[in-house]
Order: structure tokens, then sequence, then C-alpha cells
């Protein structure tokens, strides 16, 4: 009885040895490393999702009748689309548009953000006053015609039926979102 007891613990103590050693010998799986973040272009995080537009198309538009200068950045990646526009108001001519935090509350500056299209949806823009929702133009370059910033903003798309009935409201959060050295067309 003595013996059977001693070779149970034998045994087990071998048994507990292996393990040990077994998982010693496993290897941790590596860190996943996140991809690294465009040198220039555009990118977002759409509801912790990251998203690289594959083209990008900017332009800053003057219009003299209403003296107002128009700039728009959109960035495609599929059937995904993020369209940033902002309109400066009682100002001259000219391929410079201010630098800094685009906020939707004075009266001479204010700026929509177009959503993350889906096929079949009605795109909803999101206005600046909208809470949670940001532009700032951090660089611009006149001589080279470069311009970078950076926005974040909540939208909803929504889709509808034949008949126009509200299928589905796609909720959508648009964070760390930036456009670097984006080159952009000035029209006079």
């Amino acid at each position: 009885m003595k013996t059977l007891k001693q070779n149970s613990k034998n045994i087990l103590a071998a048994a507990l040895l292996c393990v040990v050693a077994l998982l010693q010998n496993c290897k941790k799986e590596a860190a996943h490393t996140p991809a690294p973040l465009p040198a220039q272009g555009m990118y977002a995080l759409i509801n912790d999702t990251a998203w690289t537009a594959v083209t990008i198309a900017a332009s800053l538009e003057y219009d003299p009748l209403s003296t107002s200068k128009i700039f728009n950045c959109r960035g495609t990646m599929g059937d995904k689309i993020i369209q940033l526009t902002a309109t400066q108001n009682n100002v001259a001519a000219g391929n410079y548009f201010p630098v800094g935090l685009a906020n939707g509350n004075f009266d001479s500056f204010g700026y929509y953000i177009l959503p993350v299209h889906r096929n079949l949806t009605e795109q909803n823009p999101t206005k600046g006053t909208v809470a949670g929702t940001s532009l700032v133009i951090t660089d611009i370059d006149t001589t080279n015609r470069l311009i970078s910033g950076t926005f974040t903003f909540p939208q909803a798309d929504t889709a509808y039926d034949a008949v126009g009935n509200v299928t589905v409201v796609q909720k959508n959060q648009i964070t760390n979102g930036f456009f670097k050295q984006v080159h952009y067309v000035y029209t006079p």
C-alpha cells in the first residue's frame, strides 16, 4: 500500500513537472502591432476600425458673388467615403485657408462633414455644431498647395426601402481622423 501511494505521488509529481516544462517551452503569441499610420493621405478610425483612403481629392474654391471660400477634402476606400466641407464667409480671394479649429459656432465660419457612405443610403451631413464634431486645419502650404488637418465626428447613415420607409439607421463614430500633406486645387 505504501508503495502504491509513493508511486502515485511520484507519477503525479512527474506529470506536474512535464506540464510545467511544456508551459515554459510554449512561446507567447507575438503582440499585435498596429500598422503604421500613413505619412500623408487621409486616415480615420470608423467605429474603432482603421480606414485609409485610397484616393483623395481636395479643393479650395473662391466664390466672388458670396465672397466665400469653400474647402473640400474627400477620401475614398471601396464604397466608403469621408468628405469634409468647410466654408469661410466674407473673405478675399486667395489660396489660403485659416489654420486652427473650424468652429461652426461662428457666423463667419461653418462646416459640414459628410458621412461614411454605405450602398443604397442617403447621406446626412453632420453639422460642425454637433457635439463631438471637430475639424482642425493644422497646416497649409500655399506655395505647394498642400493642406493638413484633423477631424472627428459622430455620423448616421439612414437606409430607405423603395417606398421611402427607413429600414436601417447605422450610427458611426469617426475618430482620430487626419489628412496630411494633401494636394489641393485652387479655383479663384
